[in-house]
């Protein structure tokens, strides 16, 4: 079963918190890795990080406390007024082994300012409301094993290693990247697509660089 790793935030966050790509990833060469967070809004913003282990990315996640030291961030909290920006880094103290582990990062915004107004019950409504953008940060293993399998007549995309993938199907070779379809595979996860079957413009997306699965089209 295919799951998606994105976990989309409220509609309204995107007018407000901006932090980039919902799924960022700490490379195993790598001991940190960074996220930079935006205030979109018109007044200043404080902004806290929390961060919660889970056993795969999807609906049914199961969550869990990291181990002490395991994951650290800094820093703490952040100030930032209207339109600056400044990055959070992550620091990965874990196990170095050939397992590949996720975290739910969660960004927390919140007002340094708190207007309110009364509704007509009289009740105390917030205008500034605390905004919570989710993403998740997947740390690859530290003995990384990059492996795919392509399988035209069933057309068929494996994960076949032990880190996570960006899948590209562009069928055809004049589509654009926007009419193309985009799944993430975790290790084991398998894509079936009749599209797949057919010429086109195919690509693997692995530390952001673009593998080019066919030789279907010819390159521009």
């Amino acid at each position: 079963m295919l799951i998606c790793l994105l976990s989309l935030g409220l509609a309204t966050a995107a007018q407000a918190i901006s932090v980039g790509n919902l799924t960022f990833s700490l490379a195993a060469e790598d001991n940190f890795a960074s996220k930079r967070v935006i205030n979109n809004n018109k007044s200043a913003r404080l902004y806290r990080v929390s961060i919660v282990a889970i056993d795969r990315p999807g609906g049914k996640e199961v969550r869990s406390r990291p181990a002490d030291g395991e994951l650290l961030f800094a820093p703490r909290q952040l100030t930032l007024q209207a339109g600056e920006s400044e990055y959070f880094k992550f620091y990965y103290h874990g196990p170095k082994d050939d397992r590949e582990r996720y975290y739910r990062v969660s960004f927390r915004e919140i007002p340094t300012r708190n207007y309110v107004m009364r509704n007509k019950s009289g009740t105390e409504v917030s205008m500034d409301p605390v905004v919570v953008m989710d993403t998740i940060l997947v740390v690859r293993p530290r003995e990384v094993r990059f492996k795919w399998a392509y399988d035209r007549a069933a057309g068929t995309v494996s994960n076949t290693g032990n880190t996570w993938f960006k899948l590209l199907i562009k069928p055809g070779c004049d589509t654009t990247e926007e009419e193309g379809d985009a799944w993430y595979l975790r290790p084991g996860d398998v894509v079936r697509q009749a599209s797949l079957r057919q010429p086109g413009n195919h690509y693997i997306i692995y530390n952001d660089k673009f593998i080019k699965m066919t030789k279907d089209c010819p390159v521009n």
